[in-house]
């Protein structure tokens, strides 16, 4: 299963210039294997202080697995997504 993520931080919680606070980016980036996370990409707005990743995932307990080392780094907006040619497909067996 696909998800679309966004994860927003301030400038008071943001990691660019934070080494504790970056080591839990990577962490969680590093675990994503482990956890049977594959990230497909990860983009940023770093004025906006904003991150985009893609990721693919048996459940949703895996997902929030990964974001747990950066709960307190900012607020995470979730959603399961497919392909639009999978959702006309969905629609033509109906």
């Amino acid at each position: 299963m696909l998800f679309h993520a966004t994860h927003r931080h301030s400038y008071q919680t943001c990691h660019a210039h934070d080494e504790a606070r970056k080591a839990k980016i990577m962490q969680a980036v590093e675990a994503s294997a482990e956890i049977g996370i594959k990230i497909h990409g990860i983009y940023v707005d770093p004025p906006g202080h904003v991150g985009y990743f893609v990721l693919e995932a048996d459940t949703m307990e895996q997902v929030v697995q990964f974001f747990d080392p950066m709960l307190e780094l900012g607020d995470a907006d979730i959603h399961p997504v497919m392909s639009m040619q999978a959702a006309l497909d969905a629609l033509k067996q109906n």
